[in-house]
């Protein structure tokens, strides 16, 4: 998986060809790359969730196992009272 870069030399020289000034043309694109720096992308967000739901699913059958577990020994308890009898 590739994330595409901001090419900050190349928006430089796109923005002075306009015939903006270089200190301008350096600092429009700094602007610009700190506003898109936090920025997801979707691979990345698939990426995250994929995590967050395998996650998910590892807590799930954990709580369940835990809740069989638990009814075992209660029915074991119930059998164990009424068989004593």
């Amino acid at each position: 998986m590739t994330v595409p870069t901001f090419d900050t030399q190349a928006a430089v020289g796109k923005l002075r060809d306009a015939g903006m000034e270089e200190k301008a043309a350096e600092s429009v694109v700094e602007v610009v790359g700190e506003a898109t720096s936090p920025l997801v992308t979707r691979d990345s967000l698939k990426a995250e969730l994929a995590g967050a739901e395998s996650r998910l699913r590892a807590d799930m059958y954990r709580a369940l196992w835990m809740q069989g577990a638990g009814i075992v020994a209660v029915v074991a308890g119930i059998v164990a009272i009424l068989g004593g009898n």
